[in-house]
C-alpha cells in the first residue's frame, strides 16, 4: 500500500496540502456570471474548507466578473495568514458564458491591482495568467508577471490552460513555480504538461478534476462496495497520480465538502 503525500511545495517556499479548493462556482451566479446566488452559504463553505485543512483557495479576476474575489476576501479574512489564495488575470468575462483572452502587459497591470485590491492583500502569493492570448506573445505576457513579481505583488508565478510548449516559452523569462489546466481520470489531454511538471517539481493544479464515468469497472465495481462516491474516486485518482497534483473541487454544499475531504483518506 501506497503511502500518499499530503503536501506540495510550490516553488519551494510554500508548502500548501494537496486538496485545495475551487471557487468558480460557488462564488458566482449562473453562467459564472454576477454575484452568488447565495453568497452567506458560499463564505460558510469556504471557511468550513479552511477548517477542514484546506490551505490554497483558488479564484479569478474573471469569475463574476470580481465578485468571487470579493467574496474570497471576506471568506478568508479570519485566516488571512493562514491560507494562500490563488488567483488569476488575463481572461477578460464580457457577458454570461463567454470570456476571452487578453493578454497585454498594460491590461495584466491593471488586473493585478484589481485584484490586490479586492482581495485586500499587499501580494497575492499565487497568480496566474489564466489564459494565453492568441495576438500576444505568451513572453511578453509572462514578462509582465515577472515584473509585478520584482515589484512585490506576485510571490509565485503560474500559468493556466497551456502546453508543454507554452511552459518552456514561459520558462525563458521567469521561474513558473505552478501550472493550472483540466485534468482527470477522463480527461488526459495534458498527461505530458503533468509529467513535465513533475520532473521540474512544479506543483501542478487539477482544475475540473471529477469524472462522472468512463471509469474502469475493476475500480468502479471496488469503489462501489466500498461505499465511495464518484467524487471521492476522482479525487483520490488524482491525489494517486503524481505528488504534484492539486486538485481543485468546488461545492456550495457543506455536506459535499466533508464528503471530498475523505478522499486524501482512499486506497485505490
Amino acid at each position: 500500500m501506497d503511502t500518499l503525500k499530503t503536501t506540495v511545495t510550490i516553488g519551494n517556499a510554500t508548502e500548501i496540502n494537496r486538496l485545495g479548493f475551487g471557487t468558480m462556482r460557488a462564488t458566482t451566479g449562473n453562467g459564472i456570471w454576477g454575484d452568488s446566488t447565495d453568497k452567506a452559504s458560499a463564505i460558510k463553505v469556504i471557511r468550513k474548507a479552511i477548517e477542514q485543512g484546506v490551505n490554497f483557495i483558488d479564484t479569478a479576476d474573471s469569475y463574476g466578473p470580481y465578485t468571487s474575489e470579493l467574496v474570497v476576501a471576506e471568506a478568508v479574512q479570519p485566516f488571512k495568514n493562514d491560507v494562500v489564495v490563488a488567483t488569476k488575470g488575463g481572461a477578460v468575462k464580457y457577458k454570461p458564458g463567454a470570456i476571452m483572452a487578453n493578454g497585454h502587459p498594460y491590461y495584466l497591470r491593471t488586473a493585478i491591482e484589481g485584484s490586490l485590491r479586492r482581495l485586500q492583500r499587499e501580494q497575492i502569493e499565487v497568480y496566474f495568467l489564466h489564459r494565453i492570448d492568441p495576438n500576444i506573445p505568451i513572453e511578453e505576457s509572462v514578462g509582465a508577471l515577472a515584473q509585478f513579481q520584482q515589484e512585490g505583488k506576485i510571490k509565485h508565478i503560474g500559468i493556466s490552460n497551456v502546453t508543454v510548449n507554452d511552459l518552456e516559452r514561459a520558462q525563458k523569462v521567469a521561474k513558473i513555480d505552478i501550472v493550472q489546466n483540466a485534468f482527470s481520470y477522463k480527461d488526459r489531454r495534458y498527461e505530458d504538461l503533468v509529467q513535465a511538471t513533475a520532473a521540474q517539481n512544479i506543483a501542478f493544479v487539477a482544475h475540473t478534476p471529477v469524472a462522472k464515468n468512463d471509469w474502469d469497472e475493476t475500480i468502479l465495481a471496488k469503489a462501489e462496495k466500498e461505499g465511495i462516491s464518484i467524487n471521492q474516486l476522482s479525487l483520490s485518482w488524482l491525489l494517486h497520480y503524481s505528488d504534484n497534483v492539486i486538485p481543485i473541487p468546488g461545492t456550495s454544499s457543506e455536506k459535499h465538502l466533508l464528503e471530498n475531504m475523505q478522499s486524501v483518506h482512499i486506497q485505490l
